[in-house]
């Protein structure tokens, strides 16, 4: 990528997205938002569907937020009819030079509704892999590839989306990783425990797959003198919760601790020994390195592993996806963790994510392309 050195000063960016829950993806945003300002550019956050935030922390920056406080029709279709007319009511503002939204939905309302001005200079951040979405989002992406520049947080996107991507394809197609805050998540000493602590971060959804890591853990249970603790830790209000609940009820009601979504997080990743991601499929898990950053001993799936992010036996273990697999890396490391011969892995997870995904870096590599498309 060639920087254009006269254009090397800060932009006015609008970033785009129907609301701001609790998630992922809002979490990248809102650290990015805090590097930019350091970086003294003027931003706009527009919330075409809602009012709502969930991080109160954006409240407090020195940007401009434009949200949607229209809640007079319950008709869906005239609703999102006044949210249309409210997203291109606002973009009309001539001040904006750049529009950043992020999520498949999002990518798709603002290319099709942006002012023409804005084809080539909207940034589309790309924050799950696409085994999540409908046929309907991959084909649009597709499509509407050409008016924007289009950033995925994993090769393995990237990839699914254009098997092979010429270099054409890659003039406006980026991978950039999502970044951490280090400070925020480093630890310079674990938190020694009495029993072998086991952390999992994530709503409890078929996706987190967190029920085979309890099926397995109660077979090890079953079969030794092992005790342990299991901490659960995201949203388990939905229908896909129900499962796990009820499989703890029988079989780890004394193992287990439910907690929903946690601001502190890091306060957690520190009582972890062991941090398990058994998801079907991610794409770059901020829960995985936050767990590296504070130097838990990480087990993942080959589906949680898009972009061989951990390598087995070096930075952490990797198994195939089967409950066999899982159950010989768990007792694997098990033993390492009695005999402290984890402490090298630790170190060499901790050094990995220290060194490749903070968010300083994240913030330099939008910054570049920013300036690119001036």
């Amino acid at each position: 990528m060639v920087l254009n050195l006269k254009k090397n000063t800060p932009a006015n960016i609008c970033f785009i997205a129907s609301h701001f829950p609790q998630g992922g993806a809002e979490r990248q945003i809102l650290e990015l938002i805090k590097g930019l300002l350091k970086k003294e550019y003027k931003v706009t956050l527009i919330l075409y569907q809602s009012d709502k935030i969930f991080y109160k922390e954006i409240l407090e920056l020195d940007i401009k937020l434009i949200l949607n406080k229209d809640k007079t029709s319950n008709n869906i279709f005239f609703k999102w009819i006044n949210n249309i007319v409210f997203l291109r009511k606002n973009l009309k503002n001539k001040s904006f030079e750049i529009l950043h939204t992020y999520l498949f939905f999002n990518g798709l309302i603002v290319r099709i509704f942006a002012p023409n001005r804005f084809i080539g200079k909207i940034i589309y951040s790309i924050r799950n892999s696409y085994e999540s979405v409908s046929k309907l989002y991959f084909v649009s992406d597709r499509l509407l590839n050409r008016f924007s520049i289009n950033i995925y947080n994993s090769k393995k996107s990237l990839e699914q989306l254009f098997t092979k991507p010429s270099k054409s394809i890659l003039k406006n197609n980026f991978v950039i990783y999502n970044g951490y805050d280090t400070n925020k998540f480093c630890v310079k000493e674990k938190k020694t425990n009495k029993i072998l602590t086991i952390g999992m971060v994530g709503r409890l959804t078929f996706q987190k797959n967190q029920i085979q890591a309890l099926r397995v853990l109660n077979k090890i249970k079953n079969e030794t003198d092992l005790r342990f603790k299991i901490y659960l830790i995201g949203d388990n209000t939905k229908y896909e919760a129900l499962e796990i609940k009820k499989y703890i009820s029988k079989n780890l009601i004394e193992e287990s601790i439910l907690l929903e979504a946690q601001k502190e997080i890091q306060e957690y990743y520190r009582l972890f020994d062991l941090f398990l991601l058994p998801s079907l499929y991610e794409g770059c898990p901020n829960v995985l390195f936050e767990a590296l950053l504070t130097k838990c001993l990480c087990i993942v799936s080959e589906g949680a592993n898009s972009d061989s992010f951990i390598k087995d036996r070096i930075n952490g273990f990797v198994y195939d996806g089967s409950d066999k697999d899982f159950e010989k890396k768990l007792n694997d490391v098990i033993s390492l963790i009695r005999q402290k011969g984890h402490l090298d892995i630790v170190s060499n997870g901790y050094n990995y994510a220290s060194q490749n995904f903070s968010t300083t870096q994240m913030i330099e590599n939008y910054h570049n392309v920013y300036q690119t498309i001036r």
